[in-house]
C-alpha cells in the first residue's frame, strides 16, 4: 500500500512517535537493537502503534529517534506496509522529550492544527478518534491527554482532573501521588503548543504539561484499554501475549520458524523467524525471539529468549530472560 503525501490540508493531524530512549530497563535485550524494534507478537513493538495510528486515520508520523538511530529505517522503511508515510528525526544529542518533539515537527511538511504524540514504548488501543475529538469539542485546549486508572500510580505521571476532565494537576512520579489516574502517554497537542517549544534540552512531562496545566490548558481524555509501558522484559511478555491471544490464537509461529511437532507453543506465545522448538519442549506466554532455540524437553514459561540464545535441553525459564536482564 502506497500512502502519498498529506493534500488534505492542516486540518489534518499528524503523529510524532518518541523512540529515543536508551531502553535501560531491557537490560541486555536492548544492549544492541532499540527497545522500539524488539518482537512483540511476531512484529518489531513500533509497527503495532503505527498500525493503530494509521486505523485512526493518522497516515503522516515521524519518528524521533535518538539511541541506535541507524536500525529503525532500514527495518521499517518508509511505513507503507501499514497504511502511513513513515519519516525520521534523529536528535544528535539527548534533548529530553520535548525537545526531540520539537526536532521532529520540523520534519513535518507543515505543523496540522493538532499534532498526536506517542510514547515509542507505549502499546495501547484507546479510541484515539474520541480523543482527538475533545479538543474539537471543547475551546481549543493546548492539550488533551490521555489518562486511565492503576493501582498504585507512584511509578507514573499523576493526574488530577475533575469531572469535566480539566486538569489541575500533573505529578511526575511521585512517592505521594494524590490520585490513582495517571498519564497514559498519549498526547493531543495544538499547533500553537509545538510551535513553543523552547530550543535546547526538555521535558514534555515535567516542563510542558505542567506550565499548560497552570494555565488550565490541559484536558483528560478518560478510557480504560489495553494499556501497556513496554519498558521491561517482563512488560514485553505481557504485552505479546496479550495481543497474540486478542488475535483468537493461542501462540504465533512465524513460517520460517521450526517448531517440533511435539513442541507446546500456547498461552499467547510468539515464535520468531528462524527460531527453533525442540521435540517435547513446552513454551507458554513466552517470546522466543528471531533465531534462538529452544532444545529439546526444554521449559519457557513467561520468559524472553533474545535473538541467537538458547535455552538448553532440559532447561526450565520462568518468568526471566535468556541471556539475564533486569526485569
Amino acid at each position: 500500500m502506497s500512502v502519498p503525501a498529506s493534500t488534505t490540508g492542516r486540518s489534518r493531524p499528524a503523529a510524532i512517535v518518541l523512540a529515543g530512549g536508551l531502553g535501560t530497563r531491557m537490560g541486555s535485550l536492548a544492549t544492541t537493537r532499540p527497545k522500539h524494534l524488539l518482537e512483540v507478537a511476531g512484529e518489531p513493538f513500533i509497527v503495532h502503534q503505527l498500525r493503530w495510528l494509521a486505523s485512526h486515520g493518522i497516515t503522516d508520523v515521524v519518528l524521533a529517534t535518538s539511541h541506535l538511530a541507524d536500525q529503525f529505517e532500514p527495518t521499517l522503511g518508509d511505513g507503507s506496509r501499514w497504511g502511513v508515510r513513515l519519516r525520521y528525526s534523529t536528535e544528535p544529542e539527548p534533548a529530553g522529550t520535548a525537545g526531540g518533539l520539537r526536532l521532529a515537527a520540523s520534519v513535518l511538511d507543515f505543523l496540522p492544527e493538532c499534532v498526536v504524540v506517542v510514547n515509542g514504548d507505549l502499546l495501547t488501543d484507546h479510541d484515539l478518534t474520541r480523543q482527538l475529538s475533545v479538543g474539537r469539542d471543547n475551546s481549543a485546549p493546548g492539550a488533551v491527554i490521555h489518562i486511565r486508572a492503576v493501582p498504585d500510580a507512584r511509578a507514573f505521571g499523576c493526574v488530577v482532573a475533575d469531572a469535566s476532565g480539566l486538569v489541575s494537576a500533573f505529578i511526575e512520579k511521585s512517592p505521594d501521588p494524590p490520585s490513582r489516574e495517571v498519564n497514559a502517554g498519549t498526547y493531543v497537542l495544538t499547533r500553537e503548543v509545538v510551535e513553543s517549544l523552547a530550543r535546547g534540552t526538555a521535558s514534555l512531562e515535567r516542563d510542558v504539561i505542567p506550565s499548560l496545566v497552570a494555565r488550565g490548558q490541559v484536558l483528560a481524555y478518560r478510557e480504560e484499554a489495553l494499556w501497556e509501558d513496554v519498558g521491561t522484559p517482563a512488560a514485553l511478555v505481557r504485552a505479546s501475549a496479550a495481543l497474540v491471544l486478542r488475535s483468537g490464537r493461542e501462540a504465533h509461529i512465524d513460517p520460517r520458524a521450526s517448531v517440533d511437532p511435539s513442541a507446546r507453543v500456547a498461552g499467547g506465545s510468539a515464535v520468531g523467524r528462524s527460531a527453533e522448538v525442540g521435540a517435547g519442549a513446552v513454551v507458554l506466554g513466552s517470546v522466543v525471539m528471531s533465531g534462538s532455540v529452544v532444545e529439546a524437553h526444554a521449559v519457557v514459561a513467561e520468559s524472553v529468549v533474545a535473538p541467537g540464545m538458547r535455552v538448553p535441553r532440559g532447561g526450565v525459564l520462568r518468568g526471566g530472560v535468556a541471556p539475564g536482564a533486569q526485569a
